[in-house]
């Protein structure tokens, strides 16, 4: 799922105008018949294509919002959780239904003020009738402005949230900051991540895809160092839920050179992940950068921890391959 094709907010004059100035164009674009050309009657008809033109323009758009925005209440538990943990997730409902009680009521409102210019006796009386709609329309917009506003802001981040495929048989990778996370992405899929030599570079999930007898595996670049969810910034909290919700299978990554981060620290996270309960493989990174002895030291402790400890992507991939058979059974 993604929000990228969520619509733009505007503000509530940019409505306004709009729909004010396409009701002129309508009424100038109507060609009268010869039963219409009085003056009372050119008025009232003009009056009426205008009133039908704002609510129609006002109408066709706030739908259009609303309709685009997904279903709040069938998104995924992954989905769920990420509103939850980056927006109001109560006010946003509450925007959105905003918009839908303006339609209604704008719906009532151009309803009665079209009754009004119909049994109105002259055309200085519709002039003030259409005056009052307009101010009337004003006024209503002006109630869920602040309702806009947030839509607004809640645009800005859901459009930032990753496009995560359901169904997919799916790998998170896990690790450290620069240890290699975005690099071995790159070796298992045609995915090409921006790759930094300073920690922190992954500024979103990176996504890759990779398919094995037909079928297509989803593979997910998680950044951050995952400490306590409270203390987490938006990206992190992602890549925690992403391998929460999402993962059939977690490749944590070992960065033995501890260019960036103690061994000691990496063992810790490496045990938190642990605890999602998820089908765990680690792989060994940068091992052009140490020696034979310290590589076959690391696999020796690593034994009793009864997890894969892989240290090429040849022999990872064919454990990946195993594993969404299964998850395919």
């Amino acid at each position: 799922m993604g929000f990228n094709e969520l619509p733009p907010i505007e503000k509530l004059d940019v409505y306004l105008d709009a729909a004010f100035k396409r009701a002129r164009m309508n009424a100038r674009k109507y060609v009268l018949k010869d039963s219409e050309k009085s003056a009372l009657k050119r008025t009232r008809l003009l009056a009426l294509i205008k009133i039908t033109t704002v609510k129609d323009y006002l109408k066709e758009s706030f739908l259009s919002i609303i309709a685009k925005y997904p279903n709040f209440d069938n998104l995924t538990e992954f989905y769920t959780q990420l509103l939850k943990v980056t927006l109001d997730y109560k006010q946003l409902k509450k925007s959105l239904g905003s918009l839908d009680w303006f339609v209604k009521q704008l719906s009532v409102l151009s309803k009665k003020y079209a009754r009004l210019v119909r049994s109105a006796m002259s055309a200085s009386d519709i002039d003030a009738k259409m005056s009052a709609y307009y101010g009337r329309v004003s006024s209503l917009l002006k109630q869920i402005s602040q309702e806009l506003e947030a839509l607004h802001v809640a645009r800005q981040q859901l459009r930032e949230f990753p496009s995560i495929k359901e169904g997919l048989f799916t790998i998170c990778i896990a690790g450290f900051p620069n240890v290699g996370k975005s690099t071995l992405l790159g070796k298992l899929t045609p995915a090409k991540p921006e790759i930094n030599r300073y920690a922190f570079t992954t500024k979103k999930l990176n996504l890759g895809y990779r398919s094995w007898n037909g079928v297509r595996a989803q593979f997910i670049d998680t950044p951050g160092a995952l400490n306590r969810l409270e203390k987490m910034n938006i990206i992190e909290k992602q890549a925690f839920l992403a391998m929460k919700y999402v993962s059939h299978v977690i490749v944590y990554i070992f960065d033995l050179t501890e260019e960036s981060y103690p061994l000691s620290d990496q063992q810790k996270l490496f045990k938190r992940l642990k605890d999602f309960d998820k089908k765990m493989f680690a792989y060994l990174s940068k091992t052009d950068m140490l020696d034979k002895k310290t590589i076959a030291n690391f696999q020796k402790s690593f034994e009793k921890k009864k997890i894969p400890l892989f240290i090429s992507k040849e022999g990872l991939l064919t454990s990946l391959s195993l594993q969404q058979k299964e998850f395919l059974k």
